[in-house]
């Protein structure tokens, strides 16, 4: 086997800007926030309240020898929902490897942080939550009650000193969490502030917070505040403890952190024992970063702190979401109720606007010649560059990164999901050991996939034949 290539300590994160939260977990902080649990602490138990103030209860447990899901859990399943999109949302299981996780997760490749994957990832898999008629399911409008682990099924190969970047993960999340996903019960997460955040206990608190700011029935879609009993808050968060200063003195890092950063405005803590209340009061909405994209959606109907929030983070989504949606207004046979609702599904979920009837996508190679009035020759130059550009980034690819890139190019092509785990950790294997060309499987699995199913199916069989000579 060729010696692994020294990776930098603080990999590049594709896609930084780019991410979603499940209402749901955003909601509801099924992991808690603090850094350290007390090593007994196997069960618990809250009282939330829904946003339509209905009272929930949420029951955890771990099995012996472990502890309930805490700490950088909240991180590596926020890595964990954000990979499941760039799977393209399977029907089962998908794959990553260990470093790939740690990139989406925002982690350096470090063995501490190996560690700390693989303890997570059981204690995500092996914890059961109950919540009593307070999973908003969107399809039916109700909340349910649910019980699950996040992940639902986990498999994974580890050295001896345990996983490390090469080996391979096979995780699928749970049926409610992947029902939402795929129902768009989503919002967008900003994880270029979510991992810029100092530490568990800060980005646990954001992301609860961010997820209480969105409010469809608000005038903007933000509410400008919240005020929340400071025991109920900090027992919410998963705050082990049942003395008001212990909870305040907690979240004092946080709340003076995301002062500092601007996202709130005003914390006050205010009356005494356990009456205390916590008065948080939200920064002003950012100034779009582009706002020629948030007035395309603001004329269309999204309120303008979604619309912000929404052209921040998928830039490259909007002007085609906004030229599918006038189309499908111009063609619908009723009013529509709530456009820009609609609107922000088809940003968030292009996919499954992708075949409207009699909707012909822009040509952009001939939008941008229109515009810039370029010449055929300089078109085709350009192309050129492009392409040749593109190849030479990925012939440069090498070691861990052309392995992440082979993976997900084979998750997208649908080949991953019909591998088992045992074949995918031979593939990890043979890419690692040089005895697979990964660039030449992708092209390959993509003429076969062009070809048709039965095609697919003879690249599989070749493929296995491959994996069991060289691994017998």
């Amino acid at each position: 086997m060729p010696p692994r290539k020294k990776r930098p300590a603080e990999p590049e994160i594709p896609d930084v800007s780019n991410g979603y939260d499940e209402l749901n977990l955003g909601r509801l902080a099924l992991i808690s926030a603090q850094k350290t649990v007390p090593t007994t602490l196997r069960r618990w138990q809250k009282n939330v309240i829904t946003p339509d103030g209905r009272p929930v209860i949420i029951t955890c447990a771990a099995v012996d020898g472990q502890v309930v899901p805490h700490g950088l859990d909240n991180d590596f399943m926020v890595g964990l929902l954000n990979l499941c999109f760039e799977a393209g949302l399977p029907d089962g299981p998908f794959s990553v490897s260990a470093y790939g996780l740690l990139k989406a997760s925002g982690f350096p490749d470090t063995l501490q942080y190996y560690q700390a994957l693989e303890e997570s990832l059981v204690r995500l898999n092996k914890a059961q939550y109950t919540i009593d008629e307070g999973w908003f399911t969107q399809g039916t409008q109700r909340w349910t009650t649910q019980s699950f682990a996040q992940i639902s099924y986990l498999a994974y190969t580890r050295a001896k000193g345990g996983i490390q970047g090469t080996n391979l993960l096979t995780v699928q999340l749970a049926p409610p969490i992947m029902e939402s996903l795929r129902a768009g019960y989503i919002k967008p997460l900003d994880l270029n502030f979510y991992r810029s955040l100092s530490q568990p206990l800060v980005r646990a608190v954001y992301r609860q917070l961010d997820a209480m700011h969105f409010d469809e029935e608000s005038s903007d879609g933000l509410v400008k505040e919240l005020v929340l009993p400071l025991m109920a808050w900090g027992n919410r968060i998963g705050i082990v403890s049942e003395r008001p200063d212990n909870v305040e003195r907690t979240l004092k890092p946080a709340h003076r952190e995301l002062l500092e950063r601007g996202y709130i405005a005003q914390v006050n803590i205010t009356g005494k024992g356990k009456d205390k209340t916590v008065h948080y009061v939200f920064g002003p909405p950012a100034q779009p970063e582009f706002p020629g994209l948030s007035l395309l959606l603001t004329e269309r109907g999204v309120k303008s702190g979604v619309a912000v929030r929404l052209s921040t983070v998928f830039p490259e989504r909007i002007e085609e979401a906004t030229r599918r949606f006038d189309h499908y207004v111009r063609s619908a046979q009723r009013p529509i109720g709530n456009p820009g609702g609609l609107l922000v599904s088809m940003i968030q979920r292009p996919e499954d606007f992708a075949d409207l009837p009699g909707y012909i996508p822009v040509d952009r190679t001939t939008e941008r010649r229109k515009t810039r009035k370029k010449s055929d020759s300089e078109d085709q130059a350009e192309a050129a560059r492009v392409e040749e550009r593109d190849a030479a980034h990925l012939a440069a690819l090498t070691g861990q990164e052309l392995m992440d890139w082979v993976y997900r190019q084979l998750g997208l092509l649908g080949i991953m999901k019909h591998l088992t785990p045992a074949e995918k950790t031979l593939l990890s294997d043979a890419l690692t050991a040089g005895s697979l060309d990964g660039r030449m499987l992708v092209k390959e699995a993509t003429r076969s996939l062009a070809a048709g199913q039965v095609a697919v199916r003879e690249m599989l069989d070749e493929l296995r034949q491959h994996l069991n000579h060289v691994n017998p």
